[in-house]
């Protein structure tokens, strides 16, 4: 694939912001880059293999990420109910991580995930369920360019890899680029009161 140096600098730093963060001008450098890079896109034997293997990995690192969040949730409302703390925040972010294709062209992503995403919808939308359930709604297999006989067509999608191309700026290239993913849960303890 050609890659269009001017383009992926400034996709490179728009990403590394979070949607609601981005300018006009950087939102426009995202859509020119993609759609560069959707120009050339080809399906591969090569490039289906690896986004099931990033699909299966993320669905690992779900499940243990779900029944942590739930022993930490279970945590925080005893503390409130303890009064211990009044209120209590917990965010999932996956970082994604490659060391070899964005450096190249910003150095400051050598070291660092090229895109985070903080929300995480397989927490959010099982709230109400005890246990961890593996699989979202499948997309993938009603867009075009997808060959309906992949393994990635026909494979559950966990929540984070739905994410991944369904609600984010990445691209098929970018997704196939991810070596590495770390999910992070933050909680953050809230203590305040009024002043009269």
């Amino acid at each position: 694939m050609k890659i269009d140096k001017e383009l992926e600098i400034a996709f490179i730093r728009a990403i590394q912001k979070t949607s609601n963060e981005r300018n006009k001008s950087e939102k426009k450098a995202i859509d020119n880059r993609n759609e560069y890079i959707n120009s050339q896109f080809k399906w591969s034997t090569e490039l289906d293999e690896k986004l099931l293997r990033i699909n299966n990995k993320l669905r690992e690192e779900e499940k243990k990420v779900y029944n942590q969040y739930r022993k930490i949730e279970e945590q925080c409302k005893l503390m409130v109910a303890n009064k211990v703390i009044k209120d209590f925040n917990i965010e999932v972010e996956s970082d994604y991580w490659n060391n070899k294709h964005y450096k190249k062209y910003d150095p400051k992503v050598y070291g660092n995930p090229f895109y985070i995403n903080t929300w995480d919808g397989f927490v959010g939308f099982r709230q109400l369920e005890e246990e961890y359930n593996e699989s979202c709604s499948n997309t993938v297999g009603g867009m075009s360019f997808i060959p309906q006989d992949s393994l990635i067509a026909k494979a559950n999608h966990c929540y984070s890899f739905h994410h991944l191309y369904d609600h984010s700026d990445l691209t098929w290239f970018d997704i196939y680029n991810i070596d590495e993913i770390w999910l992070e849960i933050k909680v953050n303890y809230q203590f305040f009161s009024k002043i009269k």
